[in-house]
């Protein structure tokens, strides 16, 4: 069992225009309130991050408070939420929102996202079931 980590390293943000430009592409988005999220599946076991917002949100400050509430949502409420995927957020104008909002918003997201990808590649999450409930072999 890994334990908990609740930092937001560089390890956990997706970076780059092609990394950006590759979840966009894949075209699996859904949207709970002011938040549209977009994922796509990804090599490594845990969920990566990436942020964007608008000049229609507000100014320099406003926008980077917003980003990082919603940085700090994830960074405290991932464990709960599936791994294994790139996710791009997009930030839509709206009056400020607490962290429980943003984590009830990323949570209905996230979910309904894992759900299509499973949906989509039934193959490799049997096979990660069944993994998981085969013992070791000796």
């Amino acid at each position: 069992m890994t334990p908990l980590r609740f930092t937001f390293g560089s390890d956990d943000r997706l970076k780059g225009r092609s990394a950006f430009a590759e979840v966009h592409a894949a075209r699996t988005r859904f949207e709970s309130g002011p938040l549209l999220v977009y994922a796509i599946p990804n090599q490594v076991e845990h969920l990566r991050l990436g942020l964007s917002i608008g000049r229609r949100c507000g100014n320099a400050v406003r926008r980077n408070r917003l980003k990082r509430l919603v940085r700090e949502t994830f960074r405290l409420h991932r464990a709960d939420w599936p791994g294994g995927y790139d996710l791009m957020v997009v930030i839509r104008p709206h009056e400020e929102l607490a962290i429980t909002d943003y984590a009830k918003h990323l949570k209905d997201t996230i979910g309904r996202l894992d759900q299509t990808w499973r949906k989509r590649n039934p193959a490799s999450a049997d096979s990660n079931e069944n993994e998981e409930a085969s013992p070791p072999a000796s």
